[in-house]
């Protein structure tokens, strides 16, 4: 379950309000942390799905009195697509086949080979029998 951050817009050190839900349930959210001084917004942290969603279906949250600040996944890792493998790309192995491989199955015209190398490593090709100097 994600933990959101939200913050009170207006400045100020603590502000609360109490909310209803559709089965009359009332909860209290308390907004603290803040400084009028230092110019840091009351700041309230919620774990529960419902709080979050009786929150952000409120009035105050739907005219921009309070924002959502931060999304946090709870230590879950984020799903990480796999690498793709490098394409090889045998048949080049000149600066100038180089630059005109680029050009024609890229699309890119370069002049100069390091830049046209660093583009097509970049969009996922290897050239193993390339040396450039």
């Amino acid at each position: 379950m994600a933990t959101k951050t939200y913050r009170i817009t207006k400045p100020c050190n603590n502000f609360s309000f109490v909310l209803q839900g559709k089965d009359g349930n009332r909860q209290r959210y308390v907004f603290g942390g803040g400084s009028v001084l230092n110019n840091v917004p009351a700041r309230l942290v919620l774990k529960t799905q419902y709080s979050q969603e009786l929150l952000e279906n409120s009035v105050p949250f739907k005219d921009g009195y309070v924002k959502l600040e931060r999304v946090d996944n709870g230590g879950e890792t984020p799903t990480q697509e796999p690498k793709k493998e490098p394409i090889r790309v045998e048949e080049v192995d000149s600066p100038e086949k180089l630059l005109e491989w680029v050009a024609t199955e890229l699309e890119k015209p370069y002049q100069q080979p390091k830049a046209a190398l660093a583009y097509a490593e970049k969009q996922g090709y290897v050239f193993p029998n390339l040396t450039i100097e």
